[in-house]
């Protein structure tokens, strides 16, 4: 399906909440406002969540980290980064906190999982550009102990490919090689992607005009055999 996504004539930019069936949109209101939107990828007719964050003219830069369910937003722009918890249900977000730094952005670049520093409780890295410099920004979670945090460490993308360029556009699909954070596994990949893992399903459309086909030709074969006097056998009782 089409949709607006939002009604400012500035840009708008999306980014795929994981796996789940949910996509975070960025852009303007006519009024210049900043906001971001949450939307069910089936059923695109009108957003599950708003949220207006401020009337800044920059334009918004979404990342979104799986492993922990955060959105980052940073601004064309901007010094500062806000982040958000994604939910699955309502209210759909809670947001954390904001990063202030010194420096306006130009762009920004979010980091892969696997370059943080774990034992630090990194959990997020990017890179800031500005004018005349790349500046590095962590998120880090306080946490006391010293040792390996798996439950905000799970198994991240290995930045290995899941299929080959041909097994791609034959229109095989796989699920992502994920690896190990824990500095005692050294990486370790834990399984290897399984190829082929769902099937894409048919459209409504074409569900549908498989089913007029069908009746049409039960139509016929109805036909042929009231005119050789053979009885119809009835449909069967629905449950």
């Amino acid at each position: 399906s089409e949709v607006q996504a939002h009604d400012g004539a500035k840009t708008s930019k999306l980014s795929f909440l994981g796996p789940s069936d949910r996509i975070a949109s960025v852009g303007f209101t006519r009024q210049s406002k900043r906001q971001f939107k949450v939307w069910d990828k089936k059923k695109m007719d009108a957003p599950l969540h708003v949220c207006d964050i401020d009337s800044s003219a920059g334009v918004l830069m979404p990342f979104f980290d799986e492993d922990t369910n955060i959105l980052y937003l940073a601004g064309k722009g901007d010094a500062n980064i806000r982040y958000y918890e994604m939910v699955e249900k309502e209210p759909y977000e809670y947001k954390i906190s904001d990063f202030r730094g010194g420096k306006p952005a130009k762009g920004m670049a979010m980091m892969p999982k696997r370059t943080v520093n774990v034992m630090k409780h990194e959990v997020a890295r990017f890179l800031k550009l500005t004018s005349n410099s790349v500046e590095p920004i962590s998120f880090n979670c306080p946490r006391k102990s010293t040792l390996f945090q798996a439950d905000i460490f799970p198994d991240c993308y290995a930045g290995k490919a899941a299929l080959s360029a041909e097994e791609f556009f034959s229109g095989k699909n796989a699920v992502p090689i994920r690896m190990s954070l824990n500095p005692d596994k050294k990486g370790e990949v834990k399984k290897e992607a399984k190829k082929d893992v769902f099937v894409v399903k048919k459209s409504a459309l074409e569900i549908e005009q498989e089913l007029q086909q069908t009746k049409k030709y039960i139509e016929i074969l109805t036909e042929k055999l009231k005119n050789n006097n053979i009885e119809v056998p009835p449909p069967p009782a629905s449950n």
